[in-house]
């Protein structure tokens, strides 16, 4: 199946230092997919921050190694474009995405999202119906 062209959603590192985040943690809440990733704050000594990246109606899910052995049958050699790594991106003619999307007989309208944290070498593919991020939060101390 192809992926299509890829649509930049979202550079992480608009908010992210420049060496990237220092945690990355995935929690699955019902059909949802809670993306936390843990940042240092701007100032040194000051307070670590996080935000979530909120996938909606996850239908599947992928993590892997990043870079690793690409284990999706997914052809992404026919994207005529390629945003930079450590960008959200979405897929919107992913063959996959349609199948899901046909899957729920067009109730559920599935997107192909890709992301990879370079930091925490990881690669992570949703299919959902979106995405949302959250403000910047801080971690309390213990």
């Amino acid at each position: 199946m192809k992926a299509g062209d890829a649509v930049l959603l979202l550079d992480i590192y608009d908010w992210l230092p420049p060496y990237g985040e220092n945690a990355l943690s995935l929690e699955s809440r019902g059909l949802d997919l809670a993306v936390k990733v843990d940042y240092d704050a701007e100032n040194e000594g000051e307070n670590v921050l996080y935000r979530e990246l909120l996938f909606n109606g996850v239908c599947a899910f992928y993590k892997s190694a990043f870079p690793g052995v690409p284990m999706l049958d997914i052809d992404y050699e026919s994207s005529k474009k390629s945003p930079a790594t450590g960008t959200l991106v979405e897929y919107p003619d992913s063959e996959v995405a349609q199948a899901w999307t046909a899957h729920f007989g067009g109730l559920r309208a599935v997107k192909h999202y890709r992301i990879a944290f370079l930091s925490e070498n990881v690669l992570l593919e949703v299919f959902a119906e979106n995405v949302t991020l959250s403000d910047e939060q801080t971690i309390p101390a213990l």
